[in-house]
């Protein structure tokens, strides 16, 4: 039998080892400048629809700026008002992870539609795999790159919404008897 043991990076070196090279995502500071400034109506916008003023909200995802910081309330408010998850994704790039779209369960889904659903999803990310892959000269761009990442966080949420279809098709275990057995170890009641 194997054993595997995952330790990550900040454990698993002493003080004096040097820490492998690890891509880092993209900065969180830039990806909220990058929010702001990309939203569909400016920047002006989207402080509206935070009830925010523009001129603060401006200052705030300015990374050069010493004097106004955006906080995580913040952060979670550009991203639910814009629908853009840049930031999100940029902070668990930082720290080296992933994020998925959670999956509801939906018990009353067909199951043919989720199977074609979740097929749809592979197949889009597959194809952000092989335009990056044959366009490469000169590298894979950053664009590339986020399209890959949010294609295959569709398709592992796809996958996820098909278990949790098929989890909610499950039947019930058969039951022993009417009284519960002894399990391995335990007495049985006289």
């Amino acid at each position: 039998m194997r054993t595997n043991i995952s330790i990550d990076a900040a454990h698993g070196y002493g003080a004096d080892e040097p820490v492998p090279d690890m891509p880092r995502g993209h900065d969180a500071a830039i990806a909220a400048h990058d929010t702001a400034h990309g939203y569909a109506g400016g920047i002006d916008a989207l402080a509206k629809r935070m009830q925010v003023n523009a001129n603060t909200l401006t200052h705030k995802v300015n990374p050069k700026n010493t004097t106004h910081f955006l906080t995580l309330r913040d952060a979670i408010e550009m991203q639910w008002q814009s629908r853009d998850y840049r930031i999100l994704h940029a902070i668990a790039g930082e720290l080296g992870f992933a994020c998925i779209p959670a999956t509801p369960v939906h018990s009353e889904g067909d199951p043919i539609d989720t199977l074609v659903r979740m097929q749809m999803a592979f197949a889009d990310y597959a194809q952000a795999l092989g335009e990056a892959l044959t366009r490469r000269a000169g590298g894979v761009s950053a664009n590339q790159m986020r399209k890959a990442e949010f294609h295959a966080a569709e398709a592992v949420a796809g996958i996820g919404h098909a278990l949790a279809l098929l989890r909610s098709l499950m039947r019930e275990e058969p039951r022993m008897g009417g009284a519960p057995q002894a399990g391995r170890g335990e007495r049985a009641a006289p």
